[in-house]
C-alpha cells in the first residue's frame, strides 16, 4: 500500500545540518518552515531523531499539530496494537512504525554526541534487502502478531535497527567528519577497533599507527583531522566509558578496574577518572547504586 505524503518538521539551529543518507541531503526535499526544517518523507523511508529534538509529523508543512498525549487520548489508545487516527474519508491511509530509545545517563560517548539532530535514510536500492530492512520487517511482524514475548523481541531488534541505520548513514556521509567517519575509514577504523577491543593495552602513537598502517605523525594528524581530538585523548575517553560501566555494573575492586582499562594502579586510575568526570570512582559507584535502588 502506498502511503500518503508525509513531512517531518524538525527544530534545528539555523546553521545546523540535517543529514540524509547521502550525507548532505542531495536529492532529498528539504525546505524551511519558520525555525524548522521540513523533510519530505516517502514510502519506506526512515527518519531518526537521535537527540530528541522537537519535531512534528504531518501531511503538509502548514497542517496544525496536536500533541502526542492529545492524539493518544482522542484515539482511545491503550498501548497495545495500532494507534489509529482520522477516518476513511479524510484521505489516503498512512502506516508508520514508531519507537524511541533511552540511553544510559552515564554514557556520553562521542559517537552519540556527534550524531546530527535528524538522519533520513531513503529506501533505495542500497537499503533494500539489507540487514536494515530485515530488522524493520521483523519488528513490524512482531508488533502486528503480538505473540508472547513480542515486546522483548521488538526492544532487541530496535537496537539492531538503530545500529544498522547509523551504519548506512555513516557509510554514505561523504565529507562528514567525526567518529563514525573514522570507524568506516579502512585505516583509522583498524586503530579504533584495536582501542575498543583492548583498552588495557599500553597503546602509543607508534603502536596505533602500526595498526593503521601509517607513520606516527601521519596517523596522529589524520586521526585528529577526522575525529576532532588526538588518538590518546580518545583512548582516555573510551577507557573512562568502560570504567563507568564496570563501576556501575560489577563488583570489581578499583585495582581490578584500573587493570581492565589500562592503568597501573587504583591511584593513577582514580586521578584520571576524577579529571575526566569530576567524581572519584568510589563516589560515582555509590551514586549509580543509589540511582538504581
Amino acid at each position: 500500500m502506498k502511503c500518503a505524503p508525509i513531512v517531518a518538521r524538525v527544530a534545528v539551529a539555523d546553521d545546523e545540518p540535517v543529514l540524509g543518507s547521502s550525507g548532505d541531503f542531495s536529492g532529498i526535499p528539504v525546505t524551511r518552515h519558520g525555525r524548522r526544517r521540513v523533510v519530505h518523507i516517502e514510502t519506506g523511508d526512515l527518519i531518526l531523531i537521535p537527540h530528541g529534538a522537537e519535531h512534528v509529523l504531518a501531511d503538509t508543512p502548514d497542517t496544525p499539530c496536536r500533541t502526542v498525549d492529545d492524539a493518544v487520548r482522542e484515539a482511545g489508545f491503550t498501548g497495545r496494537g495500532a494507534l489509529v487516527m482520522g477516518d476513511e474519508d479524510t484521505g489516503a491511509p498512512t502506516r508508520m512504525v514508531c519507537g524511541h530509545f533511552e540511553f544510559d545517563d552515564a554514557i556520553d560517548h562521542q559517537m552519540l554526541a556527534q550524531l546530527p539532530r535528524a538522519i533520513v535514510i531513503r529506501w533505495d536500492e542500497m537499503a533494500r534487502d539489507s540487514p536494515l530492512e530485515h530488522a524493520f520487517r521483523y519488528i513490524t511482524r512482531e508488533v502486528q502478531d503480538g505473540r508472547p514475548g513480542h515486546d522483548a523481541v521488538a526492544r532487541r531488534l530496535s537496537e539492531v535497527l538503530f545500529v544498522e541505520a547509523v551504519r548506512v548513514w555513516a557509510g554514505r556521509a561523504n565529507g562528514h567528519r567525526g567518529l563514525l567517519t573514522a570507524l568506516v575509514d579502512p585505516r583509522l577504523g583498524e586503530a579504533l577497533g584495536a582501542m575498543h577491543a583492548d583498552p588495557a593495552e599500553r597503546w602509543t602513537l607508534e603502536s596505533l599507527g602500526r595498526k593503521a598502517a601509517m607513520g606516527r605523525t601521519a596517523f596522529a594528524e589524520r586521526f585528529r583531522e577526522v575525529v576532532g581530538e588526538t588518538p590518546l585523548q580518545y583512548l582516555t575517553s573510551w577507557r573512562m566509558q568502560r570504567a563507568k560501566r564496570l563501576l556501575a555494573e560489577s563488583s570489581l575492586s578499583l585495582d581490578e578496574i584500573a587493570e581492565h582499562v589500562g592503568y597501573d594502579s587504583a591511584a593513577s586510575f582514580s586521578r584520571a577518572f576524577r579529571k575526566a568526570t569530576g567524581h572519584a570512582p568510589g563516589a560515582y559507584r555509590r551514586r549509580m547504586l543509589n540511582a538504581e535502588c
